[in-house]
């Protein structure tokens, strides 16, 4: 049996306490409208709860990650990374909620950007939903670059969407604990770092929040950017 990291119940917690695919789902249905037969793929899915609270039927979605997940059988998932992945079919929509960090860290975002944008119908859409760093996530990471040399954290590069034909917006959702220590551990959830590396610094972590927040919760901005096939 898999152990289960100290990250993977920080996330989970941290999913949690945010309802951050609440918000996310609610962003998506105002921008886009889904019909009951339009198939998505939903890229690094983790349990497939917010592509499913799009559509009634699931069995139109095929869901993918890295990780294991328990899907029923009437479900289509694929265990492997988005960048080894083969689908033999097109979607309308992609879905592809905080994984752009991930492709970043990995220098595969070129590949992945293209490959998202060949695996759509025509006139279908890639939505992509990422921390957007403008707020105190960005120095919270500009801050952590100094203790960690490697971690992974969201980014959008935005030299791909010159071209795109695209609309987005902004939102927050709110991270709060009840103590700066259990904060700390909720955020590494944004720059994510092996849990015996984060833990030894942890401490650091704490002081750097205790300083610049008068309380243990702060704001996600994040965006949501449709981009659409031409």
């Amino acid at each position: 049996m898999k152990k289960i990291t100290q990250l993977e119940k920080n996330f989970k917690k941290f999913k949690r306490l945010t309802k951050e695919e609440y918000f996310i789902a609610k962003e998506i249905k105002n921008k886009v409208k889904i019909r009951e037969k339009d198939t998505i793929l939903d890229v690094g899915c983790a349990d497939g709860k917010l592509s499913r609270s799009l559509v009634k039927d699931s069995r139109n979605i095929t869901f993918l990650d890295v990780n294991e997940f328990d899907f029923s059988p009437q479900e289509e998932f694929i265990h492997s990374s988005f960048e080894k992945a083969r689908m033999n079919k097109k979607y309308d929509y992609i879905l592809t909620s905080h994984v752009w960090g991930h492709f970043y860290r990995n220098k595969s975002f070129n590949f992945c950007f293209n490959k998202a944008l060949n695996l759509l119908k025509e006139n279908g859409k890639l939505i992509a939903i990422h921390n957007s760093n403008k707020d105190f996530t960005g120095r919270l990471i500009e801050f952590s670059k100094g203790i960690f040399k490697k971690m992974e954290f969201d980014v959008f590069l935005e030299k791909y969407l010159e071209k795109a034909d695209y609309k987005e917006d902004y939102f927050n959702v709110k991270l709060k604990a009840k103590t700066y220590r259990e904060l700390a551990e909720l955020i590494q959830v944004l720059i994510i770092v092996p849990d015996k590396l984060y833990y030894k610094n942890i401490e650091k972590i704490i002081k750097f929040l205790k300083d610049n927040l008068k309380k243990p919760e702060f704001n996600i901005n994040q965006r949501i950017i449709v981009i659409n096939k031409n």
